[in-house]
C-alpha cells in the first residue's frame, strides 16, 4: 500500500502547464482525494523547487528512473551528467515561476563526488510490533529497512550493518528499545559514532560503554563515540531540548571532528552542523570570495559563522573580519580555527544568537557611521555581509536590520531552495537586488541545491529631464500647464475640418501668425 502511494506521488504530472501559473500538483495522494466543496483543503499546494524537479525529470523523459522510495534520494539511480541538466532547468523554471531574475542563474556547479560524498548520516532505530529491531533512514514517517546508501561512503555502510548486528543480539536490547538514532560522521578514514538517545539511565549508560568497547576492537576506523541525550525524539537528529545536564558524554576519542578546505584544516564539535559536501567545499569558498570580493580596507560581517568556515577561510583578504553566531561549543571552535589558520588577523567572534537586536547593538560600528560630516575625504569601502542560515531561514526583520546599515555587498546563502523567493522579496523591500547568482550541487542525488545570491543597493532610474528645462522656462510651468485631452483635440480638428487633429501643412490659423505647437504634457 505504503509502495502505491509512493508511486503516484512521484508519477509523471498530467498537466505540466500548471506550473505556468505558479502551482504545481505533482498528482499526490492528497491532490486526488482532496475535497471539492471550497474548503481550503481544495487549494492547489504550494509550487516548490521538488515539484520543478519532478517536472524537468518529466521534460527530460527521465521521471521513470527516479527511486519514488526514497524521495531524499529521488535522483540518485540517474546518470551525474542528466541529474545535472535536469537540477540546472530545474532551478531556472522555478525561479520564473516564482517571479525571480532566471536569466542570473547559469548552469549548476557540479559536485567533485557526486556518489557516496556525505560526511554526515543517520539511521532511525525502531522496534517492530513483533520486537524485531530495524533501521531507517528517519524521513517523516518512513518505516522501511534501509541499510546502505549510494550517497553515503561505503565506510558508513558497514558501521549500519555491523551496529544492526550487535544491537539485534539480546545482550544489547535495551539499547536498541532507548535509541532515537544513530549518527555517523565524518569521512572515509576518521569516522565519529554517536548514539541519540530518549532515555538514558544507568542501564543504559552501562551498555552504552560495553557497546564502546566491541566498536574500537571491531570498527577501528570509528575514532570517537559520544552518547547524546534528546527525551524530545526532534526530527532533527543533533538538536536537545531537554532540561539540565549537558546532552553529549564521549566514550572515547577525540572531542573534535577535523576537515580540510581553501588551504585551512577546521577543527570542530560532533554536535556543530558542517557542510555534508566535503568535496565541493573548495569551489564552493572560492566563488564566495569572488562574488563578494572584500578589498584591504573592507569589513566582512560574517553572520551564523559556525566553526568559522566562510570566517577564516576568507580572513586573510578584508582589513577586519566580525563573525556571529550563538553560545555554543562551534563559536570557541571557530576562534581556535582562526588562531591557528590566520594568526595575526583581526578576526572577530561574537558569541550570540542572530537577532535584530544583535545586530544592531552587538555589531561594531559600520564605516558610514565613523565618517565625520566634514570629512572630505575618499568614501570609506562599505561594509560586506555574508549570511549562512540554517534550513529554516533568517528570523524576522534581520534582513531589515542588515540593511539598515546600508553594506556595499551582501551574500546570502540558501540551504533550500524555497527559502529564496521569500528571503529576496524582503531584500527588495529594503532596497536590495540580486546582481549574481551560483547554483551548486551540494547534495547529488537528492531534489535540492545550494544557492548564493549576491545583493547590493537596488539602482534608482535617472529622474526624467523637464521639457520646460531646455527652453529656459521654470520648471513649475509643467506643473501649471493643463492637460489637453484626446476629447478637445477632436473639437478642435472639427472646427478647423481636419479629422486628423492635426492642422494641415502650411495652414495657420485666420488673424494669427503660424507659430510653433504647444507641448501636450501627459499625466
Amino acid at each position: 500500500m505504503a509502495a502505491n502511494r509512493q508511486q503516484r506521488r512521484f508519477a509523471r504530472p498530467e498537466r505540466p502547464e500548471r506550473a505556468n501559473r505558479g502551482r504545481f500538483d505533482a498528482s499526490t495522494r492528497d491532490a486526488e482525494q482532496r475535497p471539492r466543496n471550497g474548503s481550503k483543503s481544495d487549494e492547489v499546494p504550494e509550487y516548490l523547487f521538488q515539484h520543478a524537479v519532478l517536472l524537468a525529470a518529466a521534460n527530460a523523459r527521465l521521471d521513470d528512473k527516479l527511486d519514488a522510495s526514497r524521495p531524499h534520494e529521488l535522483l540518485a539511480p540517474l546518470d551525474y551528467e542528466d541529474e545535472c541538466r535536469i537540477k540546472t532547468d530545474a532551478v531556472r523554471a522555478f525561479w520564473t515561476v516564482r517571479g525571480l531574475p532566471s536569466g542570473l542563474v547559469p548552469r549548476i556547479i557540479p559536485s567533485p563526488v557526486p556518489r557516496g560524498y556525505r560526511a554526515t548520516s543517520k539511521r532511525r532505530v525502531y522496534v517492530t510490533r513483533g520486537g524485531e529491531l530495524r533501521f531507517c533512514m528517519g524521513y517523516g514517517a518512513e518505516r522501511g529497512e534501509t541499510l546502505r546508501s549510494e550517497l553515503e561512503p561505503e565506510s558508513h555502510n558497514e558501521v549500519y550493518a555491523k551496529l544492526r548486528k550487535l544491537l539485534a543480539s539480546p545482550v544489547y536490547r535495551i539499547l536498541g528499545r532507548s535509541l532515537n538514532f544513530i549518527v555517523v560522521r565524518g569521512g572515509a578514514e576518521h569516522l565519529t559514532l554517536i548514539l541519540n538517545f530518549f532515555h538514558l539511565d544507568a542501564a543504559v549508560m552501562r551498555k552504552a560503554k560495553l557497546l564502546a568497547n566491541h566498536v574500537r576492537e571491531e570498527l577501528p576506523h570509528i575514532a570517537a563515540m559520544f552518547t547524546f541525550l534528546d527525551e524530545t525524539r526532534s526530527e532533527f537528529y543533533l538538536e536537545s531540548r531537554s532540561a539540565g545536564g549537558r546532552p553529549f558524554k564521549k566514550l572515547f576519542g577525540s572531542e573534535y571532528l577535523d576537515l580540510h578546505a581553501a588551504g585551512c584544516k577546521f577543527l570542530y564539535p560532533p554536535s556543530a552542523f558542517s557542510q555534508v559536501n566535503e568535496s565541493i567545499l573548495d569551489s564552493f569558498l572560492r566563488e564566495a570570495g569572488k562574488l563578494l570580493a572584500p578589498g584591504p580596507d573592507s569589513t566582512l560581517i560574517d553572520l551564523f559563522t559556525g566553526y568559522g568556515l566562510f570566517a577564516v577561510a576568507l580572513g586573510d583578504k578584508p582589513r577586519r573580519v566580525v563573525a556571529m553566531d550563538f553560545n555554543g561549543p562551534a563559536i570557541h571552535a571557530a576562534s581556535g580555527n582562526a588562531e591557528h589558520n590566520r594568526p595575526g588577523a583581526d578576526i572577530e567572534f561574537i558569541a550570540s544568537a542572530v537577532t535584530p537586536s544583535a545586530i544592531e547593538n552587538k555589531l561594531p560600528p559600520s564605516p558610514a557611521d565613523l565618517r565625520l560630516p566634514d570629512d572630505d575625504g575618499p568614501e570609506p569601502e562599505g561594509e560586506l555581509f555574508l549570511l549562512d542560515p540554517p534550513r529554516s531561514g533568517v528570523r524576522p526583520n534581520v534582513i531589515a536590520a542588515i540593511a539598515k546599515r546600508s553594506p556595499a555587498r551582501v551574500l546570502h546563502v540558501f540551504c533550500s531552495a524555497d527559502e529564496v523567493a521569500p528571503s529576496l522579496a524582503a531584500w527588495k523591500h529594503n532596497g536590495y537586488s540580486p546582481t549574481a547568482v551560483r547554483v551548486f550541487d551540494m547534495f547529488p542525488g537528492s531534489p535540492n541545491v545550494e544557492t548564493m545570491v549576491l545583493l547590493e543597493k537596488t539602482k534608482r532610474k535617472p529622474a526624467a529631464k523637464n521639457k520646460f528645462a531646455a527652453k529656459g522656462r521654470p520648471a513649475a510651468a509643467a506643473k501649471q500647464s493643463p492637460t489637453v485631452s484626446n476629447r478637445a483635440l477632436k473639437r478642435r480638428a472639427s472646427s478647423r475640418g481636419d479629422k486628423g487633429g492635426r492642422r494641415p501643412s502650411g495652414s495657420s490659423r485666420p488673424g494669427k501668425a503660424k507659430s510653433a505647437e504647444k507641448p501636450r504634457i501627459k499625466r
